[in-house]
């Protein structure tokens, strides 16, 4: 779906109006902007959480989810210059010159001595927005450090008309009902608490929230299935 089809009235910022029974007066465009991207980034919450295999990107980036730079020699650490949700794979160049994909452990792992190695690097440690490998490398390479990570949504401004979600269509609407909702909670009094269009909406959104799961855990289907175990937590006899 579009962001705001001035044409046919079909986008999303028209669908919001809907499920509100709101005017381009009381949802005003600067207003949906906001929860929309909001809404944005819960939805692609819940597909990066259940995209196990396919690793979701927007498809409005104008550009691969891969970052290069120098390999500098006796170089600490590197720092990512683009917000990431996550990394999906750090490659370098060998002192031959060779691609080499390095294994992601914790530095707190490391020994001293392996904290305090030189050489090819092998791991990286990940600490918000900064990567440092290990074994410091004592070489340089030019463009040997490759990050290939996950970026957030790209985001609507008010202006845009024909722009969509960059996620599967199937579940566009997602956007507008995530909006609807907050901007329903926000403007509900005890005169008026708005409690039927919440509940309806409410049932609405939680379909469409197990259809994206079910198309996004179960979208490679010349695979065989892979048991991905589940994690429950107790409290071995604590009194919480």
């Amino acid at each position: 779906m579009e962001f705001n089809d001035t044409v046919n009235e079909q986008g999303l910022y028209q669908d919001a109006l809907f499920w509100t029974g709101a005017n381009s007066a009381t949802f005003t465009i600067e207003d949906f902007v906001r929860l929309a991207n909001q809404a944005q980034n819960k939805a692609v919450g819940l597909i990066k959480y259940n995209d196990r295999k396919w690793k979701w990107s927007d498809s409005n980036n104008g550009t691969r989810d891969i970052g290069q730079t120098n390999l500098v020699a006796n170089q600490e650490s590197y720092t990512m210059e683009v917000y990431q949700m996550g990394i999906k794979e750090i490659r370098i160049k060998d002192k031959d010159g060779n691609w080499k994909t390095l294994t992601a452990r914790d530095r707190r792992l490391l020994t001293d001595d392996e904290k305090n190695a030189v050489g090819e690097p092998e791991t990286y440690d990940v600490d918000g927005a900064v990567i440092t490998p290990n074994p410091l490398a004592d070489y340089s390479s030019t463009l040997g450090f490759e990050i290939y990570y996950q970026r957030g949504p790209v985001y609507f401004v008010k202006t845009d008309t024909t722009k969509q979600p960059g996620f599967c269509s199937l579940f566009h609407r997602l956007v507008s009902m995530y909006a609807s909702m907050d901007w329903l909670i926000s403007n509900s009094t005890a005169k008026n608490p708005m409690s039927h269009k919440i509940n309806r909406l409410a049932d609405a959104i939680k379909e469409e929230e197990f259809k994206l799961v079910e198309h996004y855990q179960n979208r490679d289907e010349d695979e065989a299935p892979i048991l991905v175990p589940k994690r429950t937590f107790r409290n071995h006899g604590l009194s919480l």
